[in-house]
């Protein structure tokens, strides 16, 4: 495979950036175990479209996510304490693409940061969320 076929309409600079985020950003991963996407995103958004940014990071996402799901044994119970949460996850992002339509454009970069800014804020700043013991089955807290 050449390089051409490897990175269409790209670089050797542009890969280079892209592999040293990814690395980077799973270093993070690794240290505090998460951050993966968001540096990513943050980071790959400087040298491209949001969009082709978030669609390299569904391999590398996929891969850290099952990697910290170990060990398998236990999978079924999480996926148990989870699915609800994860299933509304899927509904709501589906939903909100099919009504927000498709990101491109300035807006696409500018959403991006905001998003992030507001993230960045809450971690730093904010209290985490708290469910009321009768909920937390249904918020994949339990």
């Amino acid at each position: 495979m050449t390089f051409p076929e490897l990175l269409p309409g790209g670089t050797p600079a542009l890969l280079a950036v892209t592999v040293s985020v990814f690395i980077l950003a799973g270093v993070v991963k690794g240290v505090v175990g998460l951050g993966l996407p968001t540096i990513s995103m943050a980071m790959l958004a400087l040298v491209m479209a949001p969009a082709q940014a978030a669609a390299l990071l569904i391999v590398p996402s996929l891969v850290t996510n099952l990697w910290q799901a170990r060990p398998w044994t236990t999978l079924p119970q999480v996926l148990r304490r989870i699915g609800a949460m994860q299933a509304g996850v899927c509904a709501g992002t589906i939903g909100g693409a099919l009504w927000l339509g498709p990101p491109s454009g300035h807006w696409a970069s500018v959403c991006l940061g905001l998003a992030l800014v507001a993230y960045a804020a809450w971690g730093l700043f904010g209290s985490p969320p708290r469910a009321p013991q009768r909920h937390q089955g249904l918020a994949g807290a339990a």
